[in-house]
């Protein structure tokens, strides 16, 4: 009897926890639906507010910051075509310059865009793989530093670039806070999509200023506008991707 009672109370042991597990789960789903939708209409809602104050001061630190990703990929990509870098820098005006020598001429000058996008992207999604991410975010933030104190010549701007790579370092160390979280959200999100502006800027501008678009379309002999809406659509595709994966895809 006693053999028996024993074995009765193990089953209802696991038939409860087993039924609050369940219970539990079905709870937790609509409560991280309703984390998403808030997300998305905070994320959404700093977007408008983005666009109102473009070009504010509001908006400029990440501006900047796009501006120095832009260059360091196109440092990035001559050292790795085996390429010399002759000058680096950026200027408070948001202009930027990066002067090569040798190197895979087409990968330099693609880098810019395609780096800008990809390091927008993957600041978005570390927030999503809190373990992958931390050290998505710790890569950047040494790539930005050794990059831009070894080869940037504008002092101030080496100053802040620094400051850069700091904040994104410790935010590494802070991703399961949700404020830090949603900061590399909005970074990572308007680094993405300054690169649909500089693209657009670059092909409908009528200034005589050098764009890659323009550098590109000398080099392969294709129309500007057919490159800058090449890239526009892949700047679209990579966003709506990178959305997709990290808002389907549960918090690790």
């Amino acid at each position: 009897m006693t053999k028996l009672n024993a074995n009765g109370i193990l089953i209802k042991i696991f038939f409860i926890i087993f039924s609050e597990e369940k219970s539990l789960n079905k709870m937790t789903k609509p409560k991280n639906k309703n984390h998403k939708v808030i997300e998305l209409v905070f994320l959404s809602f700093v977007l408008i507010i983005s666009f109102l104050f473009w070009d504010t001061y509001l908006v400029y630190p990440i501006k900047l910051f796009v501006v120095l990703i832009h260059e360091i990929s196109h440092v990035i990509s001559a050292i790795l075509s085996g390429g010399k870098v002759i000058a680096f820098n950026i200027g408070f005006d948001l202009s930027g310059k990066c002067e090569t020598e040798n190197g895979n001429n087409i990968f330099i000058a693609a880098s810019g865009y395609l780096g800008s996008l990809l390091f927008g992207l993957l600041i978005f999604y570390s927030t999503y793989n809190k373990k992958i991410g931390k050290w998505l975010l710790i890569i950047i933030a040494i790539i930005i530093l050794i990059i831009s104190v070894s080869l940037m010549q504008n002092f101030s701007l080496t100053l802040l670039a620094v400051l850069y790579s700091v904040l994104l370092f410790v935010s590494a160390f802070f991703l399961q806070i949700r404020i830090d979280s949603l900061i590399l959200k909005v970074l990572g999100m308007l680094s993405c999509i300054y690169v649909l502006f500089d693209i657009k800027e670059d092909i409908l501008s009528t200034n005589s200023a050098i764009s890659d678009a323009s550098i590109l379309s000398d080099l392969i002999n294709v129309p500007t506008i057919v490159i800058g809406l090449v890239w526009l659509i892949i700047s679209l595709a990579g966003i709506f991707l990178v959305m997709k994966l990290s808002y389907i895809e549960k918090t690790k």
